[in-house]
C-alpha cells in the first residue's frame, strides 16, 4: 500500500496539478480537486510509469463555471462536480506525441484526442473514441 501526503493525488501527481484552474472563483474551494475519478488518476499514474518521464497536465478538473469560461462542452469529460467527477486530462506534448498516445492506450484510456497542437487529451469514458 502506498501512503501519500495530502498534497498528492498519486505518487507522481499533486492535487494542485489536477484541480480546476479557475483560482477558486467557483466558490467550491479545495474540495473540487477531489472530484476526479480515482480510476482515471490510476490510469494517469500507469501512463506516467510507462513513459518513465514526468508529464505536465494542462487541464483536468473544471468547475462548471470555468468549463463554460474556456468554451468547454456542457457535458465535457473535464467538467467536475460532486455528482459527476472529472475523468479527463490534457497532457502537454513535452516528448514524442506518438509515445504519449501509445502510453495512453496501454494505460487503458478509451477517449484519446490527438488533433491538438500542444496536448493530447485522454479520458476514462466507457467506450473507445478517437479524434
Amino acid at each position: 500500500m502506498i501512503v501519500l501526503k495530502r498534497e498528492f493525488a498519486s505518487p507522481h501527481f499533486k492535487w494542485r496539478e489536477l484541480e480546476c484552474k479557475c483560482k477558486r472563483i467557483c466558490g467550491v474551494g479545495g474540495n473540487k480537486a477531489r472530484w476526479i475519478q480515482p480510476e482515471a488518476i490510476e490510469k494517469l499514474e500507469v501512463m506516467r510509469d510507462l513513459l518513465g518521464l514526468p508529464m505536465r497536465i494542462n487541464s483536468s478538473a473544471r468547475c462548471p463555471l470555468h468549463n463554460a469560461h474556456v468554451g468547454g462542452a456542457p457535458l465535457s469529460t473535464h467538467r467536475s462536480t460532486e455528482s459527476m467527477p472529472t475523468r479527463a486530462f490534457d497532457v502537454a506534448i513535452t516528448m514524442d506525441k506518438d509515445r504519449i498516445i501509445e502510453a495512453a492506450v496501454e494505460a487503458g484510456f478509451n477517449g484519446i484526442g490527438i488533433n491538438y497542437r500542444t496536448f493530447v487529451h485522454v479520458d476514462n469514458r466507457p467506450r473507445r473514441a478517437r479524434w
